[in-house]
């Protein structure tokens, strides 16, 4: 019998929790999916508002209450555990919402349906008001119990961060002047990546594992969640190169191998090499990796409901590409969970540094293949069907790039050179091609030497630097037993390793 079992009141304060976040979440959902007709509604009644300022009150409200549901599932956990801290800030959350709720009920400024929805979950929140502050309730909590299971939310959290950062701040993507857009992708691109990453290194993946997995989260992405591997007009993709049975070939060739490389494999390798002494065990256990792939799934309906209506109004995918992407999808994810690639026998003694130059070198080129620039439409300043001879090229790149790092000496060291190397390359890109004023061209000038110099500073001895076990002292790498390569314990799983 579990802890909470034995505490039934507790118990009952939990399953209300639960049932008033899913109300604030049907209810954010419900407000961005419906929104013209909220917004319509409220100039039918106000007619002297402005437009624009209803339509942005109108967008803080959901985007706020998604957040706060999602932090509260893990309140509703160690709530679950006996927490004292846990329970009294679900005494405060339930009065402040029941208050928030009442004020916009009362304002009358939502269509009758949606305030029905508000009066089930203000009777939620009141219940929950209620049950919290019982005798019995008070009498059940206890100081949490340790739990033994190893976690590290710091890593976590570090990673849901640094994924969204590398995959669009770095190339340029989001100028700094709209740095806060960034807030948008990351529960895409932070739970994506995390769930990601704790799927291979629960079933003993590999970082093959993570890049197969890292092409299906490009397709749900681009594929179903912004439509623009089929857009005829979203970001001008489909005049890049001919289409394909209606995809934009070029765009979704450098899409799927960018996501794989830097929105996950990438990430995750940074994080892993950051938090060393953790190694390659769960970063969440399991009730945060469920709340991970909500987020993930909750993430990719708010870039639908984001981009595509304001970035390429009036398109809706076919039904049949959206069948052909989702099995599609979920093929590429059966094979990036089940696939086993032995680890390279052959290895050479090349310095770190040295792989960092290729990654580098190799980005950049895979980049200036496809992605049109300068005043370019097609890939590589070609017309026509000529575009598809840089595509090939891009992915002879791709695949030489591939086979020779196969051949490497990898040790941590040697991973971070990989890493930095790659990102340096694509910042140096983003540089090139994307920045558009002073100061974007000075952070991303920064951020790339910053990169090349860590990258270039990477010891070849086989660590990164001496790291410190879990809960223990400094660890220094251990020789390995040929070869005169040392490898650190826990380190991160090199290309192929099974």
């Amino acid at each position: 019998m579990t802890e909470t079992a034995r505490r039934p009141a507790l118990r009952l304060v939990v399953m209300l929790l639960f049932v008033s976040v899913g109300m604030s979440l049907l209810v954010a959902a419900l407000t961005l999916v419906f929104r013209h007709d909220i917004l319509s509604y409220q100039l039918a009644h106000r007619p002297g508002a402005d437009p624009g300022a209803l339509e942005r009150t109108l967008w803080t409200r959901p985007i706020p209450t998604f957040v706060v549901a999602i932090l509260y599932i893990g309140v509703a956990r160690r709530l679950r555990e006996g927490g004292r801290r846990a329970c009294r800030r679900v005494r405060i959350v339930s009065v402040v919402g029941l208050l928030a709720v009442g004020w916009l009920l009362v304002s009358g400024e939502y269509p009758g349906w949606l305030r029905i929805v508000q009066g089930v979950q203000m009777v939620a929140l009141a219940t929950l008001a209620i049950a919290v502050n019982r005798r019995s309730v008070r009498g059940e909590l206890a100081a949490s119990v340790p739990d033994a299971r190893p976690r590290n939310r710091r890593a976590a959290w570090t990673l849901v961060v640094l994924s969204p950062v590398i995959a669009e701040v770095s190339l340029g993507n989001v100028p700094l002047r709209q740095a806060w857009i960034v807030v948008f992708f990351v529960p895409i691109y932070g739970a994506g990546t995390l769930l990601i990453r704790e799927v291979v290194r629960r079933t003993g993946g590999s970082v093959v594992n993570l890049l197969v997995l890292g092409v299906a989260y490009g397709l749900v992405e681009e594929g179903l969640a912004l439509q623009s591997l089929t857009s005829p007009r979203l970001y001008g993709a489909a005049d890049w190169a001919p289409r394909l049975f209606g995809l934009n070939t070029a765009y979704t060739e450098v899409n799927l191998v960018y996501h794989a490389v830097f929105s996950v494999a990438v990430p995750v390798l940074l994080v892993e090499l950051m938090f060393a002494g953790h190694g390659e065990r769960a970063y969440v256990r399991r009730g945060g990796l469920v709340t991970t792939g909500i987020v993930a799934l909750l993430g990719a309906g708010l870039l639908r409901v984001l981009v595509p209506p304001s970035e390429d109004p009036g398109y809706q995918m076919p039904v049949a590409a959206i069948v052909v992407i989702g099995l599609v999808t979920l093929v590429v994810a059966v094979v990036g969970i089940r696939l086993r690639v032995p680890a390279p026998t052959r290895q050479n003694g090349r310095p770190p540094a040295a792989i960092g130059l290729i990654t580098g070198l190799a980005t950049l080129l895979f980049l200036g293949l496809i992605w049109p620039f300068g005043g370019a439409t097609q890939p590589s300043f070609t017309h026509g069907a000529w575009a598809l001879l840089p595509m090939a090229v891009a992915a002879a790149v791709v695949v030489t790039t591939a086979m020779t790092l196969r051949r490497w000496s990898w040790t941590p060291s040697h991973l971070l050179g990989a890493c930095l190397g790659a990102v340096a390359g694509h910042t140096v890109f983003g540089l090139v091609v994307n920045a558009e004023t002073v100061e974007d061209r000075i952070f991303l000038g920064v951020l790339a030497a910053v990169t090349v110099a860590i990258a270039w500073r990477a010891r070849p001895s086989g660590a990164v630097g001496w790291r410190r076990t879990a809960g223990g002292p400094p660890v220094k790498p251990e020789p390995a037993a040929a070869g005169g390569q040392e490898r650190c314990s826990r380190s991160p799983s090199v290309p192929g390793r099974s």
